[in-house]
């Protein structure tokens, strides 16, 4: 249940039979493969010797998780960059699919990550069998093409990982081998340890989550566990600034919102552009942090906006665009669906000293409406929408067109060519006769995922 460029839940899944296969549009393009498919569904050959084995496991899931580490980094731009222009080339084809011609908008250069690796801030580790049948091991999934006979596999030599979250998932995993009880790999089928997640920051404070399912399970055999586990760090001087015990009950560990305290501080807090952030456990923050603020510093240098702007921040998260961009417009409005993300924003407000920020929660496709209505006498309303790799309702795309006060829109997207994202920026400039269309100016790439297969975009739309 990890994601290699954002914080979404994902199970990584790479083939181990022959032949295996890979999504990896912009690979296609540097080796040259000739046939025609879309963005979204070219697909790799990946040596046939890759059986999975003790030997070759690791290998399967560098392969999975970040499939670009055995190349220098400046190539990994250049490939970066090459998708870039494919994607605008894909939307152009769309756009005219769809009978609404546009110019091509103007493709910036590639910045790059000031770190390659061991730039993750969080990773979530969960249990599975490993290729040794032990039933407790904790890493990441590998799967064959009909994903049977799922595996789990040691993240231990992942290079785009800290060494400290590597070193708690190792200390996870021998506690829960020595526990009693089983791990559990379905919400249903009985067993009790889940996983566990890891989060820092630059100056190396850890947050430790343990995720279990409570399902027919006492509270004192929980509270037990969790003091045997706090014990545990203790007695081996593993230093964890804050430890969570997070029953879930769902398949999902964040469709849960209860966090119980174990042990330590109840935050983390980060530096970012100048400004300290407030991190709880299920917040949502981006996953490398020196990469951020290269991302938002181009962001702002792209949206322009000016003291009379109101600066709307669409899939806020912990407020950072909001935070942020504060200091350069005369408010801040931003709406996020995750009540302590808002909780989050709201004291990195008060933190900075800052009092132009309002923050909402309730889902954007839900309350924007509401929300626009309430700034209709805005004369300057610039909007940034972060909807993360899945894209957002049409009701958001609808409600921002439909909006006369909204000339400029900043759409960032870690997935720019998911089907989903690939459909909103369509419908931002398609010609309809029942709201003004937006014109695609700009994309601007910002590598936040060295070794992987992703980049952030920012689609600049003017109107």
């Amino acid at each position: 249940m990890f994601s290699p460029y954002c914080n979404n839940n994902v199970h990584n899944i790479v083939n181990i039979k022959r032949p295996v296969y890979l999504t990896y549009s912009f690979i296609n393009h540097w080796i040259q493969i000739r046939k025609k498919s879309s963005v979204t569904n070219n697909k790799i050959e990946v040596s046939s010797t890759d059986i999975l084995t003790d030997e070759t496991q690791f290998r399967a899931l560098e392969k999975s998780v970040t499939p670009l580490c055995r190349m220098p980094y400046e190539k990994q731009l250049v490939l970066k960059q090459h998708w870039t222009n494919t994607v605008c080339k894909e939307l152009r084809s769309r756009l005219h699919n769809a009978k609404t011609l546009i110019r091509l908008p103007k493709v910036f250069p590639i910045s790059s990550s000031p770190q390659i690796n061991k730039y993750r801030n969080k990773d979530e580790f969960n249990f599975r069998p490993g290729i040794d049948g032990n039933p407790k091991t904790l890493g990441f999934f590998v799967s064959n093409p009909t994903k049977e006979n799922i595996y789990c596999v040691s993240a231990m030599k992942l290079i785009n990982m800290k060494q400290s979250h590597k070193d708690i998932a190792q200390v996870f995993e021998a506690f829960v081998r020595k526990s009693e009880l089983p791990a559990s790999y379905d919400h249903m089928d009985g067993g009790f340890w889940r996983g566990i997640i890891v989060r820092s920051n630059l100056k190396g404070d850890k947050m430790a989550i343990v995720v279990a399912n409570p399902r027919g399970y006492a509270n004192e055999v929980m509270l037990d566990e969790q003091r045997k586990f706090n014990d545990y760090l203790k007695s081996i001087n593993i230093n964890v600034q804050s430890l969570y015990f997070h029953p879930s009950l769902h398949t999902r560990s964040s469709k849960d919102s209860t966090f119980i305290l174990v042990d330590g501080d109840k935050y983390i807090y980060e530096d970012l552009c100048s400004f300290k952030f407030r991190i709880s456990p299920d917040s949502f923050f981006q996953i490398n942090t020196l990469a951020a603020e290269v991302l938002y510093k181009e962001l702002f240098k792209l949206i322009n906006l000016t003291k009379t702007s109101t600066l709307l921040d669409l899939c806020s998260g912990t407020g950072t665009v909001s935070i942020i961009g504060s200091q350069h417009v005369q408010s801040c409005v931003g709406i996020e669906s995750v009540a302590q993300a808002v909780n989050d924003a709201k004291e990195t407000a008060k933190i900075n000293n800052i009092h132009n920020c309002d923050f909402i929660e309730g889902k954007v496709e839900m309350v924007l409406k509401q929300v626009l209505d309430e700034l209709s006498m805005t004369s300057d309303l610039c909007a940034v929408l972060n909807p993360g790799r899945a894209g957002v309702h049409p009701k958001v795309i609808n409600a921002i067109r439909n909006n006369r006060l909204i000339n400029t829109l900043a759409y960032v997207s870690c997935k720019a060519d998911s089907p989903i994202t690939m459909k909103n920026l369509v419908e931002l400039v398609v010609n309809n006769k029942k709201s003004r269309p937006f014109t695609l100016n700009s994309i601007k790439p910002v590598d936040m995922f060295p070794h992987t297969k992703h980049c952030e975009l920012i689609f600049m739309f003017k109107r």
